[in-house]
């Protein structure tokens, strides 16, 4: 019978990059590892007209090359056609389902990375929260937690008393994006705080532009987006997305203070395009499907800055790019390997599975 890992956290955490690096662990062990999702949510881009697909499940499955069909994989996939979407079916059918999937897809294995929903909490109106799907799996618990500050010591807290509410006492947490600045605070003060109270710190990831910035190439991919200039610099990381809707002269003292940014404006905001290629600039994101002047494009291709329009507005595209933070994607081979390394060489194996 396979031993169960529970993987948790809030939504943008990076439960699937953890799950990346610890099956790539276990691998190197020797285990024979399988992945499970019990509830996910329908990706549009990878359902077809007969599945609806979560893309995380579409992921795992490829990179650990599981044999078992998308559906059983991740069992139930949220559309968000509406609140009671779920509560039309039951619990009980589809706890039902949970379980015939998760007994075909662990079967023969040595251990199951089992990824939890957005948040902990999330479908606890139907009794499947990840705390609930744990105890029912008898799962020891993986909860990441962002920690760009200390104040977030509160959210690891938070959430293992989530765990503790459903009697599962062995919670180890790993903390996520965290800055180098923090090292010592973490090593010195966080680590022997947790440890005082019983929690196992048994991973921290630290910032890294390779791990948690998206390339052109993936903004391009989520936003459906057109390279009008430099289709040829694709592989170009983003640290940060900046929205252009203020006064030029406002605009370029934001501007100034970012690097290796992407600017989101409208196509015709002649001023704030050339006010973004006067900076350090890495990417010019076009909305509204409004393609910029040909005064635009010129300087653009002098400095050298891609130009993407997208037919999305200015918030949704913000919305968009705001997720693509430390995401992957089946078909980034090389973001898979390093996602595999860096988050493997976090992870202390030996005390996630003491």
């Amino acid at each position: 019978m396979a031993k169960n890992i529970v993987i948790s956290g809030d939504t943008l955490t990076g439960k699937t990059m953890v799950a990346i690096g610890l099956a790539a662990k276990l691998r190197e062990k020797g285990m024979s590892v399988g992945y499970f999702k019990p509830a996910g949510t329908k990706s549009y881009e990878y359902s077809t007209g007969s599945e609806d697909i979560d893309e995380d499940a579409a992921i795992m499955k490829e990179l650990l090359g599981m044999a078992q069909r998308l559906s059983c994989v991740c069992p139930i996939v949220r559309t968000k056609s509406s609140y009671d979407e779920l509560l039309r079916i039951g619990h009980d059918q589809l706890m039902k389902q949970i379980k015939t999937c998760y007994s075909e897809v662990s079967e023969g294995l040595d251990y199951m990375i089992v990824e939890g929903t957005k948040a902990s909490w999330h479908l606890m109106h139907v009794n499947l929260s990840t705390p609930q799907i744990a105890k029912e799996l008898e799962a020891s618990v993986i909860c990441l937690v962002n920690f760009p500050d200390i104040e977030a010591i509160d959210d690891i807290l938070l959430q293992i008393q989530l765990f503790k509410q459903q009697g599962i006492e062995k919670v180890s947490i790993v903390l996520n994006m965290v800055p180098p600045m923090l090292k010592k605070t973490v090593t010195e003060q966080i680590g022997p705080f947790l440890e005082d109270r019983g929690i196992g710190l048994v991973g921290v990831i630290y910032l890294n532009r390779e791990l948690f910035s998206p390339t052109v190439r993936e903004i391009q991919r989520a936003l459906d987006g057109q390279m009008i200039t430099d289709s040829n610099k694709m592989d170009l990381l983003i640290d940060q997305f900046m929205v252009g809707s203020m006064a030029p002269e406002n605009a370029l003292k934001w501007f100034r203070r970012v690097r290796d940014k992407a600017v989101i404006t409208s196509g015709d905001r002649t001023d704030i395009c050339l006010t973004a290629l006067e900076t350090d600039t890495n990417l010019l994101i076009l909305t509204g499907g409004m393609s910029p002047e040909l005064g635009i494009i010129a300087r653009a291709r002098e400095l050298g800055v891609p130009i993407m329009m997208t037919a999305h507005d200015t918030y949704t595209t913000g919305h968009i790019v705001d997720g693509l933070i430390g995401t992957v994607t089946a078909d980034n081979k090389e973001k898979l390997a390093i996602v595999e390394n860096i988050v493997g060489a976090a992870l202390d194996l030996d005390a996630i599975l003491k």
